[in-house]
């Protein structure tokens, strides 16, 4: 999962066809192995499940199979929004994605909206995978994608979690506008810095905004298909 550099250096035509050999080595073992694996539906991954990186290098496995290869990326765009948890030489965090919630980065929050990777981006980032896969027979899931949920308190938490619900909704309709195949990152905590939804201790729904920032995306996108 998530194959990549180390140390995030760039990486080499050596590390894409290394990755390029495991996904096709893992079609090869699935299918040889008989049985239902012989024609289920398999996923290979881009390198780094990246979007820049499936377009230019991503070679989709052979298959024995017809229509039976699917291709991951993940999305967490931008990086000081989604993932970033304290300041870095090369950025800042950022706690507000989207124009309409610029405003409220005031006061202890200046300084702490999206710089890059919102709404004009999300469009034409997601129709790259179109293009190259979905147009040419591959369906494509969107592994992957969720902001972190800040720890913040009173009305920065209130829009936080607004802005939050925003990208979900936004990410999730262009999505599938593109013929993209979303799934959110429910990793579990419902404390600070994580991107939990349910309550799986007491099965109850934590994150009712982010719920619905998925619900409303999912029934305003509408598949090309």
């Amino acid at each position: 999962n998530e194959v990549h550099m180390g140390d995030n250096s760039t990486p080499t035509a050596d590390n894409f066809n290394v990755q390029m050999s495991y996904n096709q080595t893992f079609v090869d073992a699935v299918r040889s192995t008989g049985g239902k694996n012989a024609y289920r539906n398999l996923i290979i991954q881009a390198f780094n499940t990246n979007i820049d990186q499936a377009v230019s290098y991503l070679k989709v496995s052979k298959d024995k199979v017809a229509s039976r290869l699917m291709v991951e990326v993940h999305y967490y765009d931008p990086w000081q929004f989604c993932g970033m948890d304290k300041d870095e030489s090369w950025g800042k965090y950022a706690v507000f994605w989207g124009a309409d919630y610029h405003q409220y980065a005031t006061g202890d929050l200046a300084g702490r909206a999206a710089t890059w990777g919102e709404e004009d981006y999300v469009k034409p980032q997601l129709a790259k995978m179109k293009t190259n896969f979905v147009d040419k027979g591959y369906p494509v899931i969107l592994g992957e994608f969720a902001p972190t949920r800040r720890v913040l308190t009173g009305d920065a938490l209130t829009h936080h979690l607004d802005s939050r619900a925003y990208y979900l909704k936004y990410v999730t309709e262009q999505a599938k506008n593109c013929g993209i195949i979303p799934f959110y990152w429910d990793n579990g905590g419902i404390t600070g810095l994580s991107s939990g939804i349910f309550n799986r201790s007491t099965h109850e729904v934590f994150d009712t905004k982010a719920l619905n920032g998925l619900v409303q995306g999912a029934a305003a996108g509408k598949y090309p298909f």
